[in-house]
């Protein structure tokens, strides 16, 4: 298997892992199996990969999914792959920046325009946010599975009331239902970050919440969170919403919160009913 081969590839093809790139690749088979056993990989699933890499985790995919797509950036990875994966048919390499994909277009081309994608990727800090609002805004997405830096994976997730709760959070609480399947240490990356990774789970909601302005909603969560320290009350006057303190405490109380109320004790609901009621 590829996994157990990495600082071999590497060593024979002259290369090593690019910080541009954030490349930091998986080593632990054990690992990669428990993957495809929490992702549910079926023969049934076509899976999209972002970032494959060497191609240790394209290999389980394409031995337990009916057909995988991975987009890779890295030319050099590029040829690796093609030569690692040569005995797999159900595995399209791509050599695009996944956040400059036509993605509607790809969908409809490469994924016989399923409405059952299921996305699994091993991706770097730094874009796995704006990765994770792609896919997000696309409704063939259902499941994605992302290993990510631990404590992005924390706030990705985070709970009411606890330190982790932010307005990402929300955001990612509007748009599915996050949760962490397991730790990854460091250790089983080569080579190793400087920090512990978890496998974050990400189900698309089938409801439409109750909100209006999509967009609008994002930036009203966005203020309400702008001072973690200060009031609900304090950070949407002090806002560029600029919203009277008194308005803004007459919503408080019609739905049963107090003054001193701060927005990392709310639930999604409760913001969401405070940002229609102030909207009104």
């Amino acid at each position: 298997m590829i996994v157990n081969k990495t600082k071999d590839i590497l060593k024979s093809n002259e290369l090593f892992a690019k910080k541009k790139f954030g490349q930091n690749f998986i080593t632990s088979s054990s690992i990669l199996e428990h993957i495809i056993e929490v992702a549910n990989i079926t023969k049934d699933d076509i899976v999209l990969e972002i970032g494959p890499g060497l191609g240790s985790l394209t290999e389980y995919l394409s031995i337990n999914a009916k057909k995988v797509i991975a987009y890779e950036i890295d030319l050099d990875m590029i040829e690796i792959l093609n030569n690692t994966l040569s005995k797999y048919n159900n595995i399209t390499i791509i050599n695009k920046d996944f956040l400059e994909v036509d993605l509607d277009k790809d969908i409809k081309e490469l994924f016989d325009n399923s409405n059952n994608i299921k996305v699994v990727a091993n991706i770097p800090y730094y874009i796995t946010t704006p990765i994770l609002f792609k896919l997000l805004e696309n409704d063939h997405i259902s499941d994605m599975y992302f290993m990510m830096q631990k404590e992005l994976g924390q706030r990705l997730s985070g709970k009411p009331k606890t330190k982790d709760y932010n307005a990402l959070s929300v955001i990612i609480n509007y748009k599915s239902n996050a949760k962490i399947e397991f730790d990854v240490p460091r250790n089983f990356f080569f080579p190793a970050p400087n920090v512990d990774s978890v496998l974050l789970s990400i189900k698309q909601r089938k409801e439409h919440l109750n909100v209006n302005n999509e967009a609008d909603f994002f930036e009203f969560v966005q203020a309400l969170f702008g001072m973690r320290r200060k009031t609900i009350v304090n950070n949407l006057s002090s806002s560029k919403y600029h919203f009277d303190k008194d308005i803004v405490k007459n919503s408080l109380i019609k739905l049963d919160l107090k003054e001193s109320t701060r927005a990392e004790e709310l639930e999604l609901d409760k913001i969401i009913n405070l940002y229609n009621d102030l909207r009104r």
